[in-house]
């Protein structure tokens, strides 16, 4: 496995590197800048090469005033714009996945019926799905707490979802601490293990980097084995201070490694 911190701060990046994490995981907003002309995303990216650890996914795909289901969902050809952008971008700087979560952008309204959300949904997924495969870039869906987002909460929920969009760019996404806070089980990611393509954790209750706090990271770890899983985890939490952050990483490194272990151990 591949080992990562969510973070667009270069110090984070640079005592990521300095504590053996192999990759970055970035936000699409801090890294694509799709909004923004073609020289600032470039002057960007030059800034996170530099930082000296790949950033190989990226999170917050679409932002809140975008809106893909519901009453006020944008038209199909105005998020392809946008996707497009955002994919052209991610290959420019070598980025193979890119996680759908998006709470804001696709909770449902008040009586807003699941079914029209679930066809708006796939609608999206089958018209960007394409455009993301010709940059080699691959679409995580990411399942949401219940508490957080009303729709798209389970690992297999999500994985049905980017089954119908009839792309090979389209999987679902894992993050411990969504799964764990809905009470799923092992079930609902071994469901979805044929289209799994990335995965997040943190501890529970409170969304901290491993050591923090503590959890027991085996049975999730387990779960991935189990699916076939074997690819890029992201730590998407809160982080140690910056006074022996270094420190804090590496031990955050050692509890995920040793959990992995003896998830595998027959």
């Amino acid at each position: 496995m591949r080992y990562a911190v969510c973070s667009n701060d270069p110090a984070v990046i640079a005592d990521s590197r300095e504590a053996g994490f192999d990759y970055v995981e970035a936000s699409v907003p801090s890294l694509v800048r799709p909004f923004d002309p073609e020289e600032a995303f470039e002057e960007t990216l030059a800034s996170y090469r530099s930082a000296g650890l790949p950033v190989e996914s990226a999170n917050l795909f679409l932002p809140r005033e975008l809106r893909c289901t519901g009453p006020d969902a944008q038209p199909l050809d105005r998020l392809a714009e946008y996707a497009e952008t955002v994919f052209r971008r991610l290959s420019r700087a070598g980025v193979p996945i890119v996680v759908f979560g998006s709470g804001g952008a696709r909770s449902l309204p008040d009586g807003w019926p699941r079914e029209r959300a679930d066809e708006q949904f796939v609608a999206l997924l089958s018209r960007i799905g394409p455009l993301a495969e010709r940059r080699g870039v691959k679409i995580a869906v990411e399942p949401l707490a219940r508490v957080e987002c009303n729709y798209i909460n389970t690992v297999d929920e999500g994985a049905r979802l980017a089954r119908a969009a009839g792309s090979p760019a389209v999987g679902v996404l894992a993050d411990c601490y969504h799964w764990a806070r809905n009470g799923e089980t092992a079930d609902t990611i071994l469901a979805g293990g044929d289209v799994l393509l990335h995965a997040h954790l943190a501890t529970l209750p409170n969304r901290k980097a491993p050591g923090i706090e503590p959890y027991d990271f085996v049975p999730f770890f387990r779960a991935l084995a189990a699916a076939g899983y074997d690819g890029r985890v992201s730590v998407e939490g809160g982080l140690p201070p910056a006074e022996g952050r270094v420190a804090g990483l590496r031990a955050a490194l050692g509890i995920l490694r040793a959990a992995r272990d003896e998830a595998v151990r027959v």
